[in-house]
């Protein structure tokens, strides 16, 4: 009885290795293919008439809504911890009320914070608006209507609405606590405007 107790608990002792090394396996093939992932996704194409370069500093994550076509996370120099969200998707509806509603999320940042300007870039009129304070997120339940709203204190906005010449829109934003945002808006601001490029 001894010796089958002793041949079971090897036996199980076995197995668990065996697991447990295919498990890493496995986990290192999930690791270096999101790492691929990121290494290839180098361009968001618009409407399959512009690219837009994204920076090398912005990681590849899956879409956290299926009406979002790509995702990225951008993150802060200073703390690791920090990150935000960066989202493209094609959408609709007149530009100045998606600004609006676009900055209506938000409430009590400085005044000379919001703002939006407007650009020429090749044959795409653009539009990039930033905007900060207390972000009232939607958690889950899309855009317009439903889910859970969490207040974010000291976050902001960076958003640019690209116009095609037919008047399609492709909408993209970096929304996250003001820190990350102020570091990554120079690099999003320039992948913008390599849409002609």
């Amino acid at each position: 009885m001894m010796m089958l107790n002793r041949f079971c608990t090897f036996g199980l002792a076995m197995i668990l290795t065996a697991t447990t090394s295919s498990m890493v396996v496995a986990n290192a093939a999930e690791v270096a293919d999101a790492e691929n992932a990121n290494a290839e996704a180098k361009t968001v194409d618009v409407f399959g008439e512009g690219e837009l370069k994204v920076p090398s500093q912005f990681q590849a994550t899956k879409p956290q809504s299926g009406i979002i076509e790509h995702e990225f996370v951008a993150k802060s120099t200073e703390n690791e911890k920090a990150t935000a969200r960066v989202t493209f998707m094609a959408a609709g509806g007149d530009i100045q009320a998606n600004i609006g509603r676009w900055k209506g999320q938000f409430s009590g940042g400085a005044a000379d914070a919001q703002k939006s300007e407007e650009m020429k870039v090749g044959k795409w009129n653009v539009h990039i608006v930033d905007v900060s304070g207390k972000f009232q997120e939607r958690m889950g339940g899309g855009p317009f209507f439903g889910g859970k709203t969490v207040e974010r204190e000291n976050y902001a906005m960076t958003g640019a609405i690209i116009v095609h010449p037919e008047g399609r829109k492709y909408f993209v934003k970096m929304v996250g606590p003001a820190e990350v945002v102020s570091e990554n808006r120079a690099a999003f601001v320039q992948m913008i405007k390599s849409i002609n490029k």
